[in-house]
Parts: structure tokens; C-alpha cells; sequence
């Protein structure tokens, strides 16, 4: 499965936001966010429907995973044909449902 990378400005910004957060309290734990991202965006590339649907979702698309490792921390993506688009990163207290709607 390939990987939209134009769809990623927002995740990227959210990436860094989480990595900036983490950095701050602690320098270390940032730098394997940054890897746990990469590994857990690998993983869902290989297998994509490994994640839970947003139940907001009327298309039924858009799923969540949390970052290997970091069990707060959840992507979601959608699959579009062989395609997957990361659309944003956030922490899991982040009042994300609406975002989607």
C-alpha cells in the first residue's frame, strides 16, 4: 500500500506538536515518538484495516490506531483504493470526534 504524502501537512504539524509537547518534559521520550510514528504508519501501510473505525465517520472510512508504544497518542487514516492518507495525530484525551464530522 502506498502513502499520500500530500495529504500529511496536518498530521506532519500535529507530529510535531506531540514531539514538542513530549520534548519539553522529556528529551528522550520525544525521539522515540518520532520513531514509534514512523513504525506504526509502516505497520498500518502493510495492514490497513488493523484499526477502529471512528464510529462519527458516515463513510465509515476514517479508522484510528494508537502510536506503538505510546497507548495515549492515535493516528487515523483512511484507505482510498491502494492509497493510505494519514489525516491527523492526536492525543487520545483531544476532543477528536468532532473534528471529523
Amino acid at each position: 500500500m502506498n502513502l499520500v504524502h500530500d495529504t500529511l501537512l496536518e498530521a506532519r504539524q500535529d507530529i510535531v506538536s506531540c514531539g514538542e509537547y513530549l520534548f519539553e518534559r522529556n528529551p528522550s521520550a520525544a525521539l522515540k515518538f518520532a520513531d514509534a510514528v514512523d513504525e506504526t504508519i509502516e505497520m498500518l501501510c502493510r495492514n490497513p484495516n488493523l484499526g477502529e473505525r471512528l464510529s462519527t465517520d458516515s463513510s465509515g472510512q476514517i479508522r484510528f490506531r494508537t502510536i506503538s508504544g505510546f497507548k495515549n497518542y492515535l493516528i487515523f487514516y483512511r484507505r482510498v483504493d491502494t492509497v493510505l492518507e494519514i489525516l491527523r495525530v492526536f492525543h487520545g484525551a483531544r476532543d477528536y470526534e468532532d473534528l471529523f464530522e
